[in-house]
C-alpha cells in the first residue's frame, strides 16, 4: 500500500468527514482529522451523502456492521481504488 493511501486511510478511519478534503492533504496526525457527531454521520449516511466502508475482515462485517456500510477489508482496498474514486463523495472508513 502506498504511503499516500495509508496516510489517507489513517485520516478516514477516525470517521473524518469530509474525507475528500482530508485526502487532499494527507498527514499522520490523527488528532487533526475532521470529526462529526454520530447523529450527523447517520443523517449523511442515510441520505447518501457519504460512502461508509467497513475495513474489518469479512467475517467481522457479517457478525455486525453499520447499516448501509460496504465491506472492503483493509487488505483489499488497493483493488477498490477505482470504485472509491468513482463514488465522488466523502468516504468514511471504520474498523471498530
Amino acid at each position: 500500500m502506498s504511503k499516500r493511501l495509508s496516510s489517507w486511510l489513517a485520516l478516514v478511519l477516525c470517521l473524518g468527514v469530509p474525507a475528500v478534503a482530508a485526502a487532499q492533504a494527507p498527514t499522520d496526525d490523527l488528532a487533526s482529522a475532521p470529526r462529526i457527531p454520530q447523529a450527523e454521520f447517520k443523517t449523511l449516511l442515510s441520505d447518501g451523502t457519504i460512502l461508509a466502508i467497513d475495513v474489518r475482515d469479512h467475517q467481522s462485517y457479517i457478525n455486525g456492521h453499520i447499516p448501509g456500510a460496504v465491506s472492503m477489508p483493509l487488505e483489499t482496498l488497493a483493488s477498490h481504488v477505482a470504485e472509491l474514486k468513482a463514488a465522488k463523495k466523502p468516504i468514511v472508513a471504520y474498523c471498530a
